[in-house]
């Protein structure tokens, strides 16, 4: 079937069929639309988690079935990979799951101060040379902003199979006391997650490779304000 928004051009159609799933993807997403999305999801809760680049929805679709009670908000910027994970969310029925097309480095724009419980960032770009240090999406600014927005006891959780970009995270956060670190692991997949491990598209791709996957989840201890 066509859709009534069909693209008129063969550049992106993705671009167009963003429109098509206004009940789990903003295209043109603002602070007020999501609060208005978030006051009329039935029977939710006031937990919200939120993960920084959302890829197809595998990782998304997974925690909406994990945590059907809360708020879950994704980022992403790609059109194909927004629509395809609005798709996998229609067809589950979640409502409680919205996309936004908006930067990660952004997504504090979107949150009062201290209201977030969890963030989730799956293997980030890990821009490896050393030029490009600069476009990594976990940077002193990110982590103040996350402190920000955490609440007291919330957590950042990351997985990346880049052992350069994890010795960075790592040392960025020895400079930062008020983050206490609660899981670590150098190979995740050998020695198992300490809780239910939600898989992305990239570790599902990465586990069939048997390649390493590093991951850490470490709790804000600043208060808000």
């Amino acid at each position: 079937m066509i859709s009534a928004s069909a693209p008129h051009n063969n550049v992106n159609p993705y671009s167009d069929w963003i429109y098509d799933h206004p009940a789990n993807l903003l295209p043109e997403p603002t602070r007020a639309l999501l609060e208005e999305k978030r006051t009329t999801c039935p029977g939710g809760s006031e937990s919200l988690l939120v993960e920084l680049g959302s890829g197809s929805g595998n990782f998304m679709l997974q925690l909406g079935r994990q945590w059907p009670e809360a708020h879950l908000v994704g980022f992403e910027l790609r059109y194909k990979r927004l629509v395809k994970a609005a798709r996998k969310l229609e067809r589950e029925g979640l409502r409680n799951v919205w996309l936004l097309r908006e930067e990660a480095e952004r997504f504090h724009s979107y949150f009062a101060p201290g209201s977030i419980e969890a963030v989730f960032v799956n293997f980030p770009d890990p821009w490896p040379k050393a030029g490009q240090w600069k476009k990594r999406l976990i940077s002193p600014e990110l982590l103040s902003r996350l402190e920000e927005a955490l609440r007291p006891g919330g957590r950042l959780h990351l997985k990346t199979d880049h052992s350069g970009y994890f010795l960075h995270v790592l040392s960025l956060l020895r400079d930062r006391p008020q983050w206490r670190l609660r899981h670590f692991s150098n190979d995740l997949h050998r020695y198992g997650p300490p809780e239910p491990n939600l898989r992305s598209e990239f570790e599902q791709l990465f586990a069939a490779k048997r390649k390493t996957v590093f991951f850490l989840t470490v709790e804000n201890t600043r208060a808000p304000g």
